[in-house]
């Protein structure tokens, strides 16, 4: 029967205590009307209408069931919701005949049917699944959003990222808000932001500490690479400036785990006296006041020795060389004389690997040695070894303003010490790693009212070839003729040979730098020079190249002394000088006489 209209139904609650009462019991049981819909129903139509409600099958509820029974052929989720429909509505009324309990019974077992079929169907599905696709484990997610496997499809998805990838991570995060991997996702995302932001930053610190602060990172093998390659370049830097390198690095990088000692020592640029001599304070502190020594010495040539004067700009390695002669066991300085405390103090930086700091600019002083002829035992060669400033020798021989041509004008240095009687044996120090030097040295303006000196810096650029050729004008000068007919020899001394390589290679490779710098119109005019003067008469003329290294040089400007090269000038400088027969007991006792 059709439902009533709205009007059939208003007219039905209007008529509700005068219409027939088996019109009204027929409408109230189909559920067309309620007793809230009549509150004015008197109590006898309304105790009628209740009796017959329990009495007699509900023809609305018979229906609905005849309707879902007619399904229980094709059981599924839709029969389970009407089931579930029919049980809410009709448990609490429970007319005569309804089948509430077989609705609940037939709802447990289609429920229970299904479930043992989806899992079927998931096992089915979950069988068939490829673990290696994206897209296969996004669609069984989304047909299973319930599935027992949800955290083998949250691995096995996780194990398809690329970790480097940004877009990939954000994906994972959106499908997997919850997944067991958001941490680690997140962490990448920090790990690959920082990453950007410090990997063209060749800093050794910064790519050590990302390492350590990202163990997991995705970019551990370019760290590794990156790391590797900073180190080597590290270590060059070591290589090719030991004496500028910042020891606090050094020690920095070793605290930090970043290049340990045994690195440092195989890679050549320490040794485990150099390393313990850094790590030891006292070392410094135990040596000679420098200072005082140089303030201590004095410039005094003894008469009837040969002087031998080192010409060379600041930095070149004058002072290198003296430290390598004052310990050879060829060469015997006298710690008394003028200059003893200065070479004193040589002999012990030498000792300890250390160079001597920068002489001052005005500084002179001469060491009083001896050496002993292994040709002629009885003969002695008596040497004044002249160390002078090399601002002295740049600013007064290579900026030389007012152009002069006599070494005797020069100033008070040691030029002054040129014009004595004795023989002389010139050494040009050379620097191969260098070719324009800047130097600077403070220059008197006047006195103060108090009569102390007045000075300010003043400042030259120089060219090492440019100074060596002014070095030969000036020995050409006929101004200097008298001071040249004493030298006996002039000679090349080309320092740090460490930077050239082996010992075999050095000899060739200094040969070529001086070739190719100093050669031509310098080489011949100090040809020239010589065959005028007669010097260097035992090698037809042509001065010597001789290169020299106190060591290997190591960080921190430390070095382990090797006298190879300090001999072979010792043995020069034997070469060049005359010897003089040693004194007996009886020459000293006629001087003792006389």
């Amino acid at each position: 029967m059709a439902p009533l209209t709205d009007l059939q139904r208003k007219k039905l609650i209007e008529g509700i205590n005068t219409m027939p009462l088996p019109t009204i019991e027929k409408y109230y049981l189909e559920g067309e009307i309620s007793f809230n819909d009549v509150p004015n129903i008197n109590a006898e139509r309304k105790q009628y209408l209740e009796t017959k409600e329990k009495s007699a099958p509900n023809p609305k509820e018979q229906k609905e069931w005849q309707t879902i029974a007619a399904l229980f052929a094709t059981p599924d989720n839709d029969v389970l919701n009407k089931l579930r429909i029919y049980i809410s509505n009709w448990e609490n009324k429970r007319p005569v005949g309804n089948h509430v309990d077989e609705a609940r019974l037939k709802y447990n077992e289609i429920d229970n049917h299904l479930k043992a079929e989806s899992e079927r169907l998931e096992r089915e599905d979950w069988e068939k699944l490829n673990l290696f696709s994206k897209t296969e484990l996004i669609a069984y997610l989304q047909k299973y959003p319930d599935t027992a496997h949800k955290q083998d499809i949250d691995n096995a998805y996780w194990e398809l990222v690329d970790k480097e990838n940004v877009v990939e991570l954000q994906e994972y995060k959106t499908i997997f808000p919850q997944g067991i991997h958001i941490i680690e996702s997140n962490n990448l995302l920090n790990a690959i932001v920082e990453w950007d932001n410090i990997k063209n930053t060749n800093d050794l610190f910064t790519i050590h500490n990302y390492k350590k602060s990202n163990p997991k990172t995705p970019f551990m093998q370019q760290v590794e690479l990156l790391l590797m390659r900073l180190k080597q370049e590290e270590m060059q830097k070591m290589r090719e400036n030991p004496n500028d390198y910042d020891v606090q690095k050094v020690f920095r990088l070793i605290n930090e785990g970043i290049i340990s000692e045994h690195e440092l020592i195989t890679a050549k640029v320490a040794t485990h006296n150099v390393i313990d001599t850094l790590k030891n304070t006292d070392v410094r502190s135990d040596l000679p006041d420098i200072k005082k020594a140089i303030e201590d010495s004095a410039a005094e040539c003894k008469p009837g020795y040969t002087d031998v004067y080192f010409f060379g700009v600041p930095s070149t390695g004058k002072t290198c060389v003296l430290m390598g002669l004052s310990r050879s066991s060829s060469l015997r300085i006298d710690l008394s004389s003028s200059g003893g405390d200065y070479a004193e103090a040589l002999q012990q930086y030498t000792d300890v690997g250390i160079t001597v700091p920068r002489t001052p600019g005005t500084f002179v002083s001469t060491l009083d040695a001896k050496i002993s002829s292994k040709v002629n035992p009885d003969a002695v060669h008596h040497i004044n070894l002249v160390e002078m400033s090399g601002e002295e020798f740049a600013f007064d021989i290579a900026k030389n303003e007012d152009h002069i041509t006599s070494f005797e004008k020069m100033g008070s240095g040691a030029t002054e010490l040129l014009k004595n009687d004795n023989r002389k044996v010139f050494f040009l120090i050379i620097d191969p790693t260098t070719n324009i030097v800047r130097i600077s040295r403070e220059k008197e303006i006047g006195k103060d009212a108090q009569g102390k000196p007045i000075t300010e810096l003043e400042y030259c650029i120089v060219n090492q070839r440019t100074i060596l050729q002014k070095m030969v004008n000036l020995m050409e000068s006929p101004q200097n003729r008298e001071i040249m007919r004493k030298v006996d020899s002039i000679h090349i001394i080309m320092t740090k040979a460490d930077t050239l390589g082996n010992a075999v290679e050095r000899e060739d490779k200094a040969l070529k730098i001086f070739q190719d710098k100093y050669s031509g119109d310098i080489l011949e005019a100090m040809v020239d020079l010589c065959k005028e003067h007669n010097i260097n008469a035992q090698s037809n003329f042509h001065p010597k190249l001789y290169t020299f290294s106190l060591g290997s040089f190591y960080i921190g400007g430390l070095y382990e002394y090797e006298p190879t090269d300090s001999n072979r000038l010792v043995k020069a400088i034997r070469n060049s000088t005359r010897g003089h027969k040693k004194k007996s007991w009886w020459d000293r006792i006629k001087e003792t006489v006389n």
